[in-house]
């Protein structure tokens, strides 16, 4: 019989001895895969949708104001932005500012503000599911503004005042009425703090009366201020910004959402080392103990081997080798377990809309070379534990090991 076939009898026959050092690192592991298959899924999903989102591919370009010869923001020039090669699309924002009245007597200003699909704020409640394109006559406002919670007037019909130009420096108020159809975080202030999302027809139609311009000739004359000029890819934004910029145009990239993906990668990379120092520190000292236990349970058996010739590096391997293929066990049992609490965690993440799209897949686990990795390092981890008291317990001579040890 060689070692193995020896090593791997007495793990079966010493299998409840072992039971709590399998436990311990099945245990463990499990928690480490699963923690580390879903930061492995989150990180990937997090890579993608970040960086190849609409948001790290846009580039802002705002109304040329001191360029004199460069044109201003209209039709034309969207569409002359949008032949610039790896262009996917131009977005245009306009803005007209409003006021808005609750039947309680408070008022706030607010920029009516086209949508554009590469900025989409974050609506929090709204009317309907789809809520964008906005149909003429409905607006989606900050859920909180100027001291007023607008929150409270979703769903109904509001008093709104507009400007209408009279003459330079003069004008008169327009009231109208608009239906409150969704609000958004008020955090989110990229087309200004006060900004509500409203139809562009509506949006175009109220900057032409504060302009003093036809509302059919306004983009043509006046024009937007602001486009927004999307990527193709992200590998592509610095290019279009050249071609951009040497138009005359003032462009900047916009990458917010690129600004906390460090952070939140070096967490999940610090979870995990974590996770895989616990699991090493909890295999080497289950497999210190473990081995020094039976070593010491089993002095008799080691002193036969050696009386009937039994060499001790013969004994040495067969003790370490027990650990071994009791390592490989529990690195077995933890690689299911891992897979069975990663499932339940993303079951878990599934249940919240904010968390869904990091939780890919049923089974989330590491990618495959890592998994091996982890496998072979439990191993490692096991057997480096067994080799003190393994070695010890092998160099004992016959006769010491028939007393106690």
């Amino acid at each position: 019989m060689n070692v193995i076939s020896l090593a791997w009898a007495n793990v079966r026959a010493l299998r409840r001895r072992m039971y709590g050092l399998v436990a311990l690192v099945s245990v463990g592991g499990a928690v480490c895969l699963g923690a580390l298959g879903i930061a492995d899924r989150a990180q990937s999903a997090t890579d993608t949708g970040i960086g190849e989102s609409a948001a790290n591919r846009s580039i802002t370009v705002d109304r040329p104001d001191g360029h004199p010869g460069t044109a201003p923001l209209t039709r034309r020039t969207t569409d002359r932005l949008a032949e610039l090669p790896h262009v996917a699309s131009v977005q245009h924002r306009a803005q007209a500012s409003f006021g808005v009245a609750t039947p309680a007597g408070d008022a706030a200003l607010l920029y009516a503000t086209t949508y554009r699909p590469a900025l989409a704020p974050p609506v929090t409640e709204s009317v309907r599911d789809r809520l964008f394109p906005l149909r003429p006559g409905e607006i989606v406002a900050p859920a909180t503004s100027q001291g007023m919670d607008l929150s409270r007037l979703l769903g109904r019909n509001v008093d709104i005042e507009t400007t209408r130009f009279v003459r330079p420096g003069e004008g008169t108020g327009v009231t109208g009425r608009a239906r409150l159809v969704g609000v958004y975080d008020p955090t989110w202030q990229l087309d200004g703090p006060d900004a509500a999302y409203a139809a562009d027809s509506d949006v175009v139609r109220w900057a032409a009366e504060r302009a003093g311009q036809p509302t059919d000739r306004y983009l043509d004359s006046v024009g937007y201020d602001q486009l927004t000029v999307v990527a193709e890819t992200a590998a592509d934004v610095p290019e279009v910004m050249k071609s951009v910029q040497a138009l005359g145009y003032p462009a900047v990239t916009l990458r917010q959402q690129l600004d906390a993906l460090p952070v939140v990668l070096e967490l999940i990379r610090l979870v995990g080392r974590v996770l895989l120092a616990v699991l090493g520190v909890l295999a080497f000292a289950g497999a210190v103990t473990v081995t020094g236990a039976l070593s010491r349970q089993r002095v008799q058996e080691i002193g036969v081997l050696k009386a009937v010739g039994f060499r001790t590096r013969a004994v040495l391997a067969m003790l370490v080798t027990e650990m071994a293929l009791a390592g490989t066990v529990a690195a077995l049992i933890a690689a299911v377990l891992g897979a069975l609490l990663g499932g339940i965690g993303a079951a878990v993440m599934r249940g919240s809309a904010d968390l869904a799209p990091y939780a890919e897949g049923w089974v989330p686990l590491p990618t495959p070379t890592t998994l091996l990795a982890l496998f072979v390092l439990t191993v490692l981890v096991v057997v480096t534990g067994a080799l003190g008291p393994a070695s010890r317990a092998a160099r004992m001579s016959p006769a010491d090991a028939m007393k106690d040890w």
